[in-house]
């Protein structure tokens, strides 16, 4: 046990040690560079600048796409901007709608099921839709929109009002602050559509079996002599049979982007709403060890069909909108400053939550639970901050300046059937259903307060770029669970970065040292400590990586080691403390673009082990090896592109207590594209299967416990239209 505690001191010295040695090495290789730097000009013929070719559907505001339009060559992070991948000094991977539409993607986890670091918690269809992203653990509501947190759905995100999904792995709370629920997982932005230079006017409709269709118009122009304005429209409706057998789904979305483009300013607006309804039924999460008053069978069944349906007649509803004004104004060419102000409410109701089930039996037995919840929410943020560039002496900088505030409220009623009836996990009962409960007011109040710097110095003609920044965090809870609250702790988290490209702009060597925060809380009654305010959490992340651009491809390789402090309780004496910590060491590959002319690539691996530094465990839900695979290849055939995804996770354990362990699994998904015209109209088809070989298998772990099965084989076909 020494040498595991040891090392953390170790890897974060190793970070901090590259980051201050590059910055002396580099002034010394800066006068190198500038005594050569006439020699070499003089010699070195004159070159075109480059120009970057973009499609109708490209943003000009973003980083391009890479070779084969799955992800593009940069994204942006928070505070430190827009930044190419291979120059961005943290793990970061930028999806793109491309990818969202060759596998049909109706939200946010068809996305991400092509990033091996994600795992989901929820069942697919669910209407909540958490996932893990390092083994750290992430809702829908502490997703980002273009940079800010508080927009997005608090429980399942529509895939089709975005352009980009950026996934940067690691704690980040320099980057963008404290999300509303305070995960320090990472950071899932998601960047909204456009209007476009040319014109968009695309209608798709969509069939996912069962038998659920959809469809989904995207229109967007932008007017004037001088194109200045934008309007973008997303609207979506969908309905039918999907997920658990006899299950309808229902779907309805609505986003307009509107934008400004004038000669020292830009304003944006955001506007949507979305609408998850359920009816008929829903997939359960099963838990194998019970609990003390309900026994369970003590080992892991063979799961059942995939579309099982454990609570037959469940129905809920989610409903979702926000609003994000943004404006930027250019002081001089190298002097911005910029101001956003957003708000989202969220109201779901219905049996949503607490679809669990305890199995008792070897046969399947189960003792079934629902609750019929109503859950509100409501959050308003707002970001005010200066960008600038300038040099001092030969030292270029890239600063900013930020101030965010964030303010979150949440209350949750529910009226519960605590594993009220008996049903088997391999022939369902239909459940008797709890009344509705009444509204009774927030509960929970959250207000997040943060002023941060960060400064990106570069040296030696770019050879060397370091990242050195701040973040002032204020943490003030003044309601928990319905009582009010003084608690109001402060904390200031630091992150140091480098990359060093010693051999060409091809090659980037990057180390990065950065924090995550989390409230603490005030002790409950019931323990010796009771109303003793606990201080903010903090969670540490040490990397090392390479990233390299090999022909049409861009790898990204890191070894990485997270800790993070656990609230535990003391049964010596009865008292709350951060005593606990929870430790994550691991190795992760990512790569994407073009293998051959014809053969594209989006793939990763990630490996990690993960620990309970207070009692030896591992991790339950934090399986040691996932692999996810993607190759596409264009056919011969004009137009048509077929590809698929193999993916692989490992077992893992179900609970805290390591007693019983879900064994690995692999599935096969393929997809097929077909691009044309039909007389002077494009028309896309695309058609994808998941799961071909129809496999059952536990996916993941939902809670300390509770487990879940695997969707079944699925179809998806959509076409398009371009008007």
């Amino acid at each position: 046990m020494p040498s595991r505690s040891a090392f953390k001191p170790r890897l974060n010295l190793i970070v901090l040690a590259l980051v201050a040695a590059s910055a002396g090495s580099a002034s010394q290789a800066q006068t190198a560079t500038q005594d050569a730097a006439g020699e070499a000009q003089a010699q070195q013929p004159e070159t075109l600048p480059q120009v970057n070719v973009r499609d109708k559907y490209e943003r000009e505001d973003l980083p391009t796409l890479a070779p084969g339009r799955k992800a593009a060559n940069g994204a942006r992070l928070g505070i430190l901007g827009a930044t190419s991948i291979v120059d961005a000094p943290v793990h970061v991977n930028a999806y793109t709608r491309e990818l969202a539409e060759d596998w049909s993607a109706l939200s946010l986890q068809d996305v991400l099921e092509n990033d091996a670091a994600v795992v989901f918690t929820t069942n697919k269809g669910h209407l909540l839709q958490n996932f893990n992203l390092r083994g750290l653990d992430v809702g829908a509501m502490d997703i980002a929109t273009n940079g800010l947190y508080g927009i997005a759905p608090a429980n399942s995100v529509p895939i089709e009002m975005f352009e980009r999904v950026e996934v940067m792995r690691g704690p980040n709370v320099l980057l963008s602050g404290m999300p509303p629920l305070a995960s320090v997982a990472g950071s899932v932005n998601m960047v909204t559509k456009r209007a476009l230079s040319q014109p968009v006017a695309d209608l798709t409709t969509t069939y996912v079996s069962d038998s659920y269709f959809q469809v989904h118009a995207d229109v967007g122009k932008r007017f004037g002599p001088e194109q200045r304005l934008g309007v973008r429209f997303n609207g979506v409706y969908g309905s039918g049979d999907m997920g658990a057998e006899d299950e309808t789904q229902k779907r309805k979305m609505g986003a307009l982007a509107l934008d400004y483009l004038g000669d020292r300013f830009r304003v944006s607006l955001d506007a949507y709403n979305s609408v998850n309804k359920i009816d008929g039924g829903s997939p359960g999460m099963f838990s194998f060890l019970g609990s003390a008053a309900i026994p369970g069978v003590g080992m892991v069944l063979a799961p059942p069909r995939g579309d099982v349906n454990m609570f037959r007649g469940t129905h809920g509803q989610y409903d979702n909108s926000g609003l994000l004004a943004r404006a930027e104004v250019d002081f001089n060419p190298n002097w911005q400053g910029y101001f956003a102000v957003g708000a989202s409410e969220a109201e779901g109701k219905g049996l949503l939550f607490g679809t669990r089930a305890i199995v008792t039996g070897a046969n399947g037995a189960t003792r079934g639970a629902v609750y019929n919840v109503l859950t509100k929410s409501e959050r308003r943020t707002a970001e005010a901050g200066a960008i600038g560039k300038f040099a001092t002496g030969s030292v270029q900088h890239r600063m900013q300046l930020s101030l965010n505030v964030l303010k979150h409220k949440e209350g949750t009623y529910n009226t519960p059937c605590n594993y009220c009836y008996n049903t088997n996990m391999y022939d369902p009962a239909t459940p008797s259903f709890p009344a509705a409960p009444a509204w009774k007011g927030y509960t929970t109040e959250n207000e997040f307060r943060s002023v941060a710097l960060a400064d990106t110095l570069s040296f030696a003609d770019e050879k060397v770029l370091l990242t050195l920044g701040m973040r002032h965090q204020t943490v003030k809870t003044p309601m928990v669970g319905g009582v009010a609250s003084d608690y109001s702790k402060s904390h200031l988290s630091p992150m140091a970065a480098v990359i060093v490209r010693p051999w060409g702009e091809n090659v980037s060597l990057f180390a990065n040292y950065t924090e995550g925060l989390e409230q603490g809380r005030i002790v409950g009654t019931g323990f010796a400590n009771a109303g003793e305010s606990l201080a903010a959490m903090k969670t540490q992340q040490g990397e090392l990586g390479v990233k390299v651009r090999m022909g049409e491809t861009t790898h990204t390789l890191s070894t990485f080691q997270i800790e993070k402090p656990s609230i535990i309780t003391n049964r010596s004496n009865n008292v709350q403390a951060i005593d606990g910590k929870q430790r994550l060491r691991g190795l992760e590959w990512s790569a994407f673009g073009k293998l051959a002319p014809t053969v594209s690539l989006l793939s990763g691996v990630e490996y990690i082990k993960s620990r309970q530094l207070n009692t030896g465990l591992e991790n339950y839900g934090v399986p040691k090896l996932r692999a996810r695979i993607g190759l596409d290849w264009e056919t011969p055939v004009k137009g048509l592109t077929a590809g698929g995804r193999l993916l692989y996770t490992d077992g893992q354990w179900t609970d805290s207590g390591n007693k019983l362990r879900v064994p690995s699994w692999t599935r096969l998904d393929l997809t097929a594209k077909y691009e044309t015209r039909f007389g002077n109209t494009p028309v896309r088809l695309n058609a994808s299967v998941e799961n071909v070989a129809n496999r059952k298998y536990w996916i993941g772990t939902f809670a300390d416990g509770f487990v879940m099965p695997g969707a079944p084989r699925t179809y998806r076909a959509s076409a398009t239209v371009s008007f």
